[in-house]
């Protein structure tokens, strides 16, 4: 369905090739990611892309986790984020890649470490020690590539982000079968999705 046709054609300058771009990083993904693979119980490969073809400077992204869940304790483990962008012409590579680094790590931190509450109408984690987000020990394996390009180049500020806690979750159903729908996906939410299964 990502033929680049219609409303998906893309246009001069920002979005030459349209869906096609992220048909691109799509396919690209699924190789890298060893889609399709056999995976050892209660882990599973999920997958994610996005594109902000509507946006003036869109970056196609596609995004393959693999994660291992404990049906005991609900905890998820990410093992390895693989990515691919198409962010038309790389103008500095390491730059480049240090950007999605950082945006997926965050991506990761979010799906499922950050958040807060709100008690009394202040926030509840005011430092670090019980704010958690995303740990250095806790950093999985990540593998990224950028498509070789000669389009104009976009930014790399946040599309990184926003594929991985989709994957995250796409991963987690494969693994066992729990479709998690909020974000942060908490070890309780998962023992609460695993227990309506049965």
């Amino acid at each position: 369905m990502l033929d680049g046709k219609g409303r998906n054609a893309g246009s001069a300058a920002y979005s030459v090739g349209g869906a096609k771009r992220q048909a691109g990083v799509l396919r690209c993904v699924a190789q890298k990611g060893d889609w399709g693979a056999a995976m050892p119980k209660d882990s599973g490969l999920g997958v994610a892309t996005t594109f902000g073809q509507d946006r003036d400077m869109p970056t196609w992204v596609a995004c393959v986790a693999r994660v291992r869940v404990d049906r005991d304790t609900g905890a998820v483990s990410v093992e390895k984020l693989t990515l691919v962008v198409d962010a038309g012409t790389v103008v500095n590579p390491d730059g480049a890649l240090a950007q999605v680094e950082g945006a997926a790590l965050w991506g990761l931190s979010m799906a499922l470490y950050e958040g807060t509450e709100f008690v009394r109408g202040q926030v509840k984690d005011t430092n670090l020690d019980t704010y958690t987000p995303l740990r250095i020990g806790d950093a999985p394996e990540l593998d990224i590539e950028f498509i070789d390009s000669t389009e104009f180049p976009v930014g790399l500020g946040e599309p990184g982000t926003t594929v991985v806690g989709p994957a995250i979750a796409n991963a987690i159903f494969a693994a066992v079968g729990a479709r998690l729908r909020r974000l942060p996906i908490r070890p309780a939410e998962v023992l609460q999705a695993l227990a309506s299964k049965t």
